[in-house]
């Protein structure tokens, strides 16, 4: 699905974009699915995993957790078995995937949102080399814009090294302000951003700006052999449902599995 340059500019870099990786069809039925989703969390108020704004609970910039059968649309568990998406993370990653997370990042009502500087591991950013480069081929995040979205920052190249003093004096002092490098990831609708979790990036949804997109990880799942967990996943408990398991296709459902297996 990828070229060996695109692969080798995700791993330096950080990131790769796919433009026109949605079909006019696909960006149709998703935005039908988000708006059913955010009906449900913002007038019918069935689902209690949301990103609020400022922590106040009066606006949401997230939704987490959208497979959780209060909300649960039947084409965005699809999505996840897109080929613009599942085969492209394959070919940064490898085949043998497990399910990390999949939320919806949309537009607040009220206010715009603005978010600190991170690393998704680190909110401080501070990690070692020698992990930040084991971690290189480890996992995939993804951005999938179903409106025009400017709304993430990031520092590319930054997943590769530690965080410089004056990255650190940001963080610390003015997490929202401009950090040098800093790169906004324009995307148009039905293009995709693939990234890694560790460069450091933040998000600024300004106020009346549409946004819905969505917002999903994979990560890659221990060998053959490797002993399970007894205990299963920590969290995300109603994944373990035979009724949905049973419903994924066959393409989608390993991740799922190995999810169950390896928490």
């Amino acid at each position: 699905m990828l070229n060996h340059s695109e692969v080798e500019l995700f791993l330096q870099d950080g990131y790769v974009i796919r433009r026109g990786a949605l079909s006019e069809t696909d960006i149709a039925t998703y935005r039908a699915a988000v708006d059913s989703i955010l009906h449900k969390c913002r007038v019918e108020k069935v689902h209690e995993y949301l990103r609020y704004v400022d922590g106040e609970r009066d606006d949401i910039w997230g939704v987490n957790n959208i497979f959780h059968p209060s909300i649960r649309e039947a084409v965005l568990v699809e999505s996840l078995g897109h080929p613009q998406i599942l085969e492209v993370i394959e070919s940064l990653i490898g085949t043998r995937l497990r399910y990390h997370l999949c939320t919806l990042l949309v537009s607040p009502e009220h206010k715009s949102y603005h978010i600190n500087w991170h690393r998704d591991s680190a909110p401080d950013g501070e990690v070692p080399r020698e992990r930040l480069l084991s971690r290189l081929r480890s996992s995939v995040q993804l951005n999938g814009a179903l409106y025009d979205d400017e709304t993430l920052f990031i520092v590319p190249g930054s997943h590769r090294r530690e965080i410089t003093d004056a990255e650190r004096h940001i963080i610390q002092n003015s997490p929202k302000a401009d950090m040098p490098d800093q790169m906004p990831v324009q995307l148009k609708a039905g293009d995709i951003v693939f990234y890694n979790s560790s460069l450091l990036h933040k998000g600024y949804n300004r106020s009346g700006t549409i946004r819905q997109t969505l917002h999903y990880a994979l990560v890659v799942s221990p060998p053959e052999g490797e002993p399970r967990n007894p205990d299963g996943p920590t969290s995300q408990e109603w994944l373990n449902d035979s009724a949905f398991l049973e419903s994924l296709n066959p393409r989608i459902k390993p991740l799922f599995d190995n999810w169950l297996k390896y928490g």
